[in-house]
């Protein structure tokens, strides 16, 4: 329990609000999206749009895939009936232009590559399963290239479902999953070389050096057989996603001013034959506009293992010298705010780069972004978390709570006591609960789901998987596209 002391600063940020279709607003993402339609669209004139898709995968993958497209346009309920867990989900209200959600995804047989048989077991024929991946990939490659030179016009998203003998082939047995890894890997454990780390990543990267944003889908997915998901849950993810890559915004911060640039950063391990390397890999959130998008990084070297990578002076200047040369030439004006969200401690070097690299602009903060392991608190008298946007400290580092009891629904998403976040404070031009209210805004903008809010902003978590994809071996000397869409 939090005892009262004189030193403990404890204040309530208000839970964000999202921008939707008619400019309206809504806190949850799902209610916003079935009131009032995604954002930019006029729903209220009747305005729809339908996303464009194309397909690369076997006969029966295909056709597993249209049974899902079809499925996802009727309603799909929310299964169960335990009240808490419900004010957390909401029934699927069907893919249609007609209905709530005012869009469809539309797949053009035109744009349509498939895998024979015969291709397929060609790739895996193998006994190494690892060679089978290699192969596999090698063969979505040469789809790639047939696709993008038969097509009269490129679709706005490509569907890769995969087929249930390669993930059966290809997956690796030892985990409990059916995503296919070639091979885990970590910061702290190298090789010099392979290929493939991850078969969901490689595709990515095959898919955006076409300039394809791509949607890979496992059989469980098109089965609605995930087991930590249910049907509605997985429609929900799926539309918004697909929504998205098909270069629609689903919803929008309704309450960060324009002139603001949050900027993501992480650290990625880029392997190769030659030895191994570090880029930074960073992700930056207009927030009116809500253009997200991606800046890779000068490589570096990572010379002392022992401890976390961090930038040179002149390398943290190049690489926010980027991003606010980006911003400059999209909103043709400086940003008036810069904040540096990172998942490491910053360096005197870092802030000193930070500060060369942002001269003209008048606000900056840097918010080095933790898990906070070792502590929790509770309302006193009972066993309910704190309240979410729970901001406690009376100087850096604060403790925030992006999870906990949410008011509106009356009920906390979850079994045990949520684990806030520390935010240990570099520098601040701003005040401490703005710091907070941009942490707690950029949990609710992942549209990779329709969850009410993560437990990370999307500065720290995009940027983390952003680098996991860039860190295959085929992302290498191929600049990447920045908007984020290619990446998710």
């Amino acid at each position: 329990m939090l005892e009262k002391k004189k030193m403990t600063w404890i204040q309530l940020l208000d839970e964000p609000r999202l921008l939707f279709g008619n400019n309206r607003q809504c806190a949850d993402p799902k209610v916003g999206l079935t009131s009032h339609g995604p954002a930019l669209l006029d729903v209220a004139a009747g305005e729809t749009q339908t996303i464009r898709a194309g397909a690369i995968g076997t006969y029966g993958a295909l056709s597993h895939l249209r049974e899902f497209l079809t499925k996802l346009s009727y309603a799909i309920p929310v299964q169960g009936s335990n009240q808490s867990a419900q004010a957390w989900k909401m029934d699927f209200p069907g893919l249609s232009a007609n209905g709530p959600l005012a869009f469809d995804v539309f797949l053009d047989e035109s744009v349509v590559e498939p895998i024979s048989e015969a291709e397929e077991q060609e790739s895996l024929k193998d006994s190494d399963r690892k060679a089978k991946i290699e192969s596999s990939v090698k063969l979505y490659e040469q789809k790639f290239e047939d696709l993008v030179t038969s097509s009269a016009s490129l679709p706005g998203v490509i569907f890769l479902p995969l087929s249930k003998q390669l993930v059966k082939m290809c997956r690796d047995p030892a985990l409990k999953t059916d995503r296919i890894i070639f091979e885990r890997r970590t910061m702290a454990k190298t090789q010099t070389y392979a290929p493939v780390f991850n078969f969901h990543h490689a595709l990515k990267v095959v898919s955006y050096k076409h300039l394809l944003a791509c949607q890979v889908l496992l059989p469980s997915t098109m089965s609605f057989a995930r087991g930590n998901q249910e049907p509605a849950t997985v429609a929900w993810n799926f539309a918004t996603a697909v929504y998205y890559k098909g270069t629609g915004i689903p919803w929008k911060l309704a309450e960060l001013k324009e002139t603001t640039c949050l900027v993501g950063i992480s650290f990625y391990e880029e392997m190769g034959e030659e030895g191994s390397r570090m880029r930074a890999s960073m992700a930056h959130v207009y927030v009116r506009s809500s253009d997200s998008q991606i800046i890779r990084g000068r490589p570096f070297v990572w010379e002392d293992r022992s401890r976390e990578p961090t930038l040179t002076g002149t390398q943290a200047r190049e690489l926010l010298h980027d991003v606010v040369d980006l911003f400059r030439r999209q909103k043709r004006e400086l940003p008036v705010r810069v904040v540096i969200h990172k998942t490491s401690a910053f360096t005197d070097d870092e802030i000193s780069g930070f500060n060369e690299a942002s001269k003209g602009v008048e606000l900056l903060d840097y918010v080095h972004i933790r898990a906070h392991d070792n502590s929790r608190f509770f309302h006193a008298g009972n066993d309910y978390p704190p309240v979410r946007g729970t901001l406690i400290g009376e100087k850096s580092p604060y403790v925030l709570y992006t999870v906990g009891y949410v008011p509106c629904l009356g009920t906390y998403q979850g079994m045990g006591s949520p684990a806030p976040l520390v935010l240990d404070v570099a520098r601040n031009d701003t005040s401490p609960r703005q710091i907070g209210d941009d942490v707690m805004s950029l949990t609710k903008m992942d549209w990779n789901s329709t969850d009410f809010c993560q437990s990370q902003p999307v500065t720290t978590s995009v940027s983390r998987k952003v680098g996991q994809i860039l860190a295959e071996m085929r992302a290498r000397n191929t600049e990447p596209p920045q908007p984020y869409r290619y990446f998710m």
